[in-house]
């Protein structure tokens, strides 16, 4: 709180940390509670196949990240953006995109619903305490650091968060490979999963009919999903936190590092086949606190247990954080500002409290949807997602790649990708509930439109020069 004196330290913490602080962040704020939690439910539920979600996303979403990292933090310095509705509309020129782009980012409240419904799951297993109680307690304990610090409370937080959740992979990746508490070694741990399950042994790359994991080509579509994943706005403003754009490199760097480790808790759904079994009267997501609670003494399943909460944490704060900036800086500074007759002064003083107490309204908004918790939380905030890549890999991964990208391109491709995926996904249209697949196909749709229409674009204004000059 220290820390925060202006807006601009409440929605960026601009050039505050190092590289490698940051890369911990956004490897937590990757890896959320679907990443200790539902990926390991998949995994315990459909076995070997679901393995491809945690092996390939973290390879997606840094190769985006090498993308357009320089591109943001070079903007962010220089014209003092703070957020990717921001960015993008100071890329094109356009308020259009920018406002635009900040409705369709309201959709993030989906993923903060998933993290509270993760949070509130792990009171519930592991210290026995009432669902819709460990909800509030989320609740309460974000409310308050992010109210006080913003950004700064996210990346200092997030940071230590990091590093118990690179310790917690660890230990589970060492606990898989040395199969604790299964009866015999590694061999028969794989032959009792296969028994268990013997759809999803390790024998199988995919599960015919499945609509994620059924075929190669359904698998590749979820990896191109990815592709601009780390310019969600929570993770895409934490490029403005690094000290310097020299430092993207090594941030780039420790964050692969980061970003392939922490997945690897999805093996902890498969060791959990073998030590709980498959016919354990649990929800999926549930496997992780079972499985820590079967295999170790009570206090160090609790140590794990707060490492599992890191993960909702540090993916939770900054989802807040950014969809706090939606009302402050993409509506508040951005639109109305500049049509009225506010001072300066005031429109700074006003800015810092929108942010602050919009935190209560998003947290509110949170709790009340994650009262009935969905089934599959890797699914579930997939929905929000989906719509926000789609509508952002064509101005932002080749935006950012291509100097000769247009306006008129960054709004068609906009338009396109968000139509394609709701087309694809909701009921009224093709009803294909596979929302990576929907996604994949969103984003696709939308880099090929924003390629198509620069081209005619530019080829379009060169006639029109000539034409002039002749």
């Amino acid at each position: 709180m220290k820390r925060t004196k202006s807006s601009d330290d409440f929605a960026t913490a601009r050039s505050s940390y190092g590289p490698f602080t940051i890369a911990l962040v956004i490897a937590a704020g990757i890896s959320s509670g679907s990443t200790f939690m539902g990926m390991p439910g998949l995994a315990y539920s459909m076995g070997a196949p679901s393995l491809w979600y945690p092996l390939l996303y973290p390879i997606a979403t840094v190769i985006g990240m090498l993308f357009v990292a320089k591109a943001i933090k070079k903007y962010g310095d220089q014209f003092g953006t703070r957020t990717i509705p921001e960015f993008i509309g100071e890329r094109f020129n356009s308020d259009f995109l920018r406002i635009v782009l900040t409705i369709i980012s309201a959709l993030l409240i989906f993923y903060v619903v998933s993290q509270f419904v993760a949070a509130a799951t792990m009171f519930q297993t592991m210290m026995g305490v009432n669902y819709e109680l460990g909800l509030l307690l989320t609740a309460v304990v974000l409310a308050v650091y992010v109210f006080m610090g913003g950004s700064h409370s996210d990346v200092m937080t997030d940071a230590i968060q990091g590093l118990l959740m690179l310790v917690t992979a660890i230990v589970v990746v060492i606990c898989f490979v040395g199969s604790v508490g299964v009866d015999g070694g590694f061999t028969d741990m794989i032959a009792k999963i296969s028994e268990e399950n013997p759809t999803g042994g390790f024998d199988r790359l995919f599960l015919p009919g499945d609509i994620t994991y059924g075929a190669f080509w359904m698998v590749a579509l979820l990896f191109i999903a990815h592709l601009p994943f780390a310019v969600l706005p929570h993770l895409g403003n934490k490029f403005m936190a690094v000290k310097s754009g020299q430092n993207l490199k090594k941030l780039i760097m420790y964050c692969t590092i980061f970003a392939t480790i922490l997945p690897l808790m999805s093996l902890g759904g498969m060791l959990g086949v073998a030590v709980v079994g498959s016919d354990a009267d649990i929800v999926p997501d549930q496997i992780i606190p079972v499985l820590f609670s079967e295999i170790f003494p009570p206090v160090v399943a609790a140590f794990f247990a707060i490492a599992v909460l890191s993960a909702v944490m540090s993916t939770s704060d900054g989802l807040i954080v950014s969809l706090t900036q939606l009302l402050a800086n993409d509506l508040y500074r951005k639109t109305i500002v500049p049509r009225l007759n506010i001072s300066k002064e005031r429109a700074e003083r006003n800015e810092l409290l929108i942010s602050r107490y919009s935190t209560f309204v998003v947290i509110v908004v949170a709790v009340i949807m994650a009262w009935t918790p969905p089934e599959f939380l890797s699914v579930f905030m997939w929905i929000g997602i989906g719509g926000i890549v789609s509508a952002t890999g064509g101005p932002l991964v080749v935006g950012a790649l291509w100097k000769r990208a247009t306006k008129p391109a960054a709004v068609a491709s906009l338009i396109a990708g968000t139509v394609t995926y709701w087309t694809v996904y909701l009921p009224f249209g093709f009803n294909y509930s596979n929302p990576f697949g929907a996604a994949g196909i969103g984003v696709l749709v939308g880099m090929a439109v924003m390629y198509i229409v620069t081209v005619a674009t530019t080829k379009s204004q060169a006639q029109d020069q000539r034409s002039q000059t002749a």
